[in-house]
């Protein structure tokens, strides 16, 4: 019976780790690339929270103390459901602009390699204050944890695709490796603390499946489609629009373990801080009264990965204007990651150079203001950026290099 409340307590002392896509707008070019190489380098590390605070994050992930006044701070903004992710990606794609291989010569090939890291929790209020609080917030009281879950894809592809030279729309078929996947939600909870301090009931219903840390646990197949379009704005402009599906697929993943866990826990003369103490307390059978079902099981499984579906009004480098705006709508196919919509003014000051800020709704957060740079010359650009700068819940950084040859 140890495993059942050392899962529990995994449900929610579980941090994940992050990595995500690039979030520089993009930008629409017509002309056609005159080299004949071009390879782009794109990376993020992004997460952010509803509630949670970046000191918090950053004791926990750097090393720190993790004070009551840090504690009370990010209790006070915990709301009744609650969300923190993290969005970590690194790609390197290289493109032939002068290939042969394809009969029509608008269309060039590309090849692509990615590591991602997709990760999201979403939890209670009472949650938070159970595990940083212990009982002490539960006097008398019942913590509830229904509706909380979290999930956990890290994974690696290699693709080949085509793109069109001049409406730069592109598809790439990818074959994707596992590295690790897990995720839990606990569909019925509550934990009650007597006034007393002398007895502690819990019932739980949750499930949890995790596949085993190796260095492929699973294989699958994705698409990356890239589609853009353009609607007329006056006989010589037209605004240009991107719908974007990056990981859109399924891996099969052959040795999942699967955990259901129903039942009931009474424990006598014991606190909730003494329980994270699990082995006097089940040692103590006598102070213990359990009624649980648990089927577990090792089992094939297939699983959707954590795609990400964009839509955005694109920014056209060719354009004369020194001002363009810029808007869309971000989704993953997650149930912690809400949709998010952005909006955003870019300018630019001299020819090669631009820069740009932002504000977002949505996520794994709520209101974020970013900000970002781009230089660009004859056969290099570099962008940095981050989504996230004034947020007190979270932090982020990007950057994308592009090389022509």
């Amino acid at each position: 019976m140890k495993r059942y409340l050392l899962i529990v307590f995994l449900f929610f002392s579980f941090s994940p780790l992050l990595i995500g896509q690039s979030m520089l707008p993009a930008h629409q070019d017509t002309s056609a690339l005159t080299s004949t190489n071009e390879i782009v380098f794109s990376g993020l590390a992004d997460y952010q929270s509803t509630s949670i605070g970046k000191d918090i994050v950053q004791s926990f992930f750097y090393g720190g103390f993790i004070d009551d006044e840090m504690k009370g701070v990010t209790s006070g903004r915990q709301q009744l459901i609650n969300r923190f992710g993290i969005d970590i990606s690194t790609e390197i794609e290289y493109k032939n602009h002068k290939s042969t291989i394809f009969k029509d010569s608008t269309i060039g090939f590309s090849l692509k390699y990615g590591a991602y890291n997709f990760s999201g929790i979403q939890y209670t209020a009472d949650a938070f204050d159970l595990l940083f609080f212990g009982n002490s917030a539960f006097i008398g009281d019942t913590a509830v944890l229904s509706g909380s879950q979290f999930s956990s894809y890290t994974f690696q592809k290699i693709g080949f695709g085509w793109f069109d030279k001049y409406s730069k729309s592109s598809i790439t078929l990818n074959a994707v490796g596992v590295n690790n996947a897990f995720s839990g939600v606990i569909n019925n909870a509550a934990l009650y603390q007597s006034a007393s301090l002398d007895s502690i009931d819990l019932q739980i219903d949750a499930i949890y499946k995790s596949s085993n840390p190796n260095r492929f646990s699973g294989f699958g197949a994705a698409v990356d489609i890239d589609y853009r379009f353009n609607m007329p704005k006056n006989d010589s402009e037209s605004i240009y629009f991107q719908l974007l599906a990056r990981n859109l697929g399924l891996v099969y993943m052959p040795n999942v373990n699967h955990s259901e866990i129903q039942g009931q826990l009474s424990f006598d003369t014991y606190t909730v801080d003494e329980l994270l103490n699990a082995q006097t307390v089940f040692e103590d059978t006598d102070e213990t009264i359990a009624t649980f079902s648990d089927t577990s099981s090792t089992k094939g499984n297939w699983r959707v990965l954590p795609a990400m579906l964009q839509f955005t009004k694109l920014i056209d480098r060719n354009s004369k204007q020194k001002f363009q705006g810029f808007y869309g709508a971000r989704a993953f196919l997650s149930s912690s990651f809400m949709p998010m919509f952005f909006v955003g003014a870019d300018i630019r000051p001299l020819k090669w150079y631009r820069l740009g800020l932002q504000a977002s709704y949505g996520g794994f957060s709520n209101l974020r203001w970013g900000m970002y740079s781009d230089l660009k010359f004859d056969h290099f650009s570099i962008g940095i950026a981050s989504e996230n700068l004034f947020s007190q819940t979270g932090e982020s950084i990007i950057i994308k290099i592009t090389c022509e040859f």
